[in-house]
């Protein structure tokens, strides 16, 4: 759980600079030194790029990224996220209390 949320956190974070500079990923990753495909899975939230990576990532998008920007994003994407299962498995018991 914790492992999605923080690549998304970071895919968001890489994806929403990397619009604001209005680049293509061909050119981040030319950039970068990676293929278009690892920068797809960073973006998407399937992978987490490691240190070195993303260090060249924010020379590469000019973003002087903060650990405090990572876990201020992760902590309101993981309540968010206990908050929604939280509900969801009340739902669940109240559709089951209904059955009986």
């Amino acid at each position: 759980m914790e492992f999605e949320i923080l690549s998304e956190v970071i895919g968001d974070l890489v994806r929403r600079r990397r619009k604001e500079l209005n680049l293509a990923q061909a050119d981040v990753c030319r950039y970068a030194h990676i293929s278009q495909g690892q920068l797809s899975r960073i973006e998407n939230g399937l992978r987490i790029p490691s240190l070195a990576l993303m260090l060249r990532l924010c020379r590469v998008l000019k973003y002087d990224i903060s650990i405090s920007d990572i876990f201020d994003k992760f902590s309101s994407k993981d309540m968010k996220s206990k908050k929604d299962k939280k509900e969801g498995d009340e739902k669940k018991k109240g559709k089951e209390g209904e059955k009986s």
